[in-house]
């Protein structure tokens, strides 16, 4: 081979995986937009805190929002809370209006607790296939028979951590929703400019080439452009330049399991969590005297 022929390999050796790995982010981007399209995500759900480290009592606003961190519609739905060490926990106080739900919860303990909306079902919605795709159905349209048909509903599930003294995992390794979002690198200690591991799991398994959506505070959720594919593993990567408060969310469809309301079901799971510059001091517990013995 000439030389000029071995510059054509080489570069051509070099170009392919780049453009393979350009094809295939705009595959996962497609895919991604056409999950969005669903006629039942008009809204994503999220809980966030006032106080991702704290050494008492935090503060949360859970809503369906368009723009985050803009409330529109007052989450009414099953919160939880779970204790550092896994166990079930409590809130104070939950009170839901019609643009939020507020709520308080005292950390009596330290480590990490993990603060969750539980699966929310939607209403069903009905869907004819034309062209190759769904579209909701239209009451009262005439359809050719062959035409197919099905029901889609939306599951959301929406979580947060926040930590008291140090960090721990018994919370953020507890399995919560059909699709889960696993940290790998702890939800508290997310640093600017410091890659970021979390897994997306369904029914316990890894979701392999989907795309997890990153966003920041005050964008819309039509705005797709900070993205991370999932691994074979289910694992994606993320770094982020910019400290602040941000939302990933991971959206995926599947039947629905047996009992369920629609044959299938359209699932978007999200976690808020806060990008720092350093870490925070750790605060200690206190120190536990032992109880002295009486002399008689």
């Amino acid at each position: 081979m000439t030389n000029a022929g071995l510059r054509r390999a080489d570069l051509a050796n070099a170009v392919i995986p780049v453009f393979l790995a350009a094809m295939k982010m705009r595959l996962l981007a497609a895919a991604l937009i056409t999950a969005l399209a669903a006629p039942a995500a008009a809204h994503t759900s999220y809980l966030k805190p006032n106080q991702f480290w704290s050494n008492g009592i935090v503060r949360f606003e859970g809503a369906y929002a368009t723009t985050f961190f803009t409330p529109e519609i007052g989450l009414s739905a099953n919160f939880a809370v779970v204790q550092p060490n896994g166990a079930d926990g409590f809130y104070d106080q939950v009170e839901v209006t019609g643009q939020a739900a507020m709520l308080r919860s005292t950390l009596h303990d330290y480590g990490t607790y993990r603060f969750t909306t539980g699966e929310q079902v939607g209403a069903v919605s009905n869907l004819v296939g034309i062209d190759g795709g769904w579209r909701p159905a239209v009451p009262g349209e005439l359809l050719p028979p062959e035409t197919p048909t099905t029901t889609l509903q939306s599951v959301t599930l929406a979580e947060t951590y926040v930590t008291r003294g140090g960090p721990t995992r018994g919370a953020v390794d507890r399995n919560i929703g059909r699709l889960s979002i696993r940290p790998v690198t702890h939800p508290n200690q997310i640093l600017v400019n410091q890659p970021f591991q979390v897994q997306i799991l369904f029914d316990g398994q890894p979701l392999a080439n989907t795309a997890l959506v990153v966003y920041a505070s005050g964008e819309p959720e039509t705005d797709l452009d900070r993205f991370s594919p999932t691994d074979a593993s289910g694992t994606a990567t993320v770094t982020l330049d910019q400290s602040g408060q941000y939302m990933l969310a991971a959206r995926h469809r599947a039947t629905a399991p047996a009992g369920a309301a629609a044959a299938i079901q359209s699932y978007t799971t999200t976690l808020t969590f806060d990008v720092m510059t350093t870490m925070p001091a750790i605060e200690e517990p206190p120190v536990q005297e032992r109880p002295r013995r009486r002399r008689f």
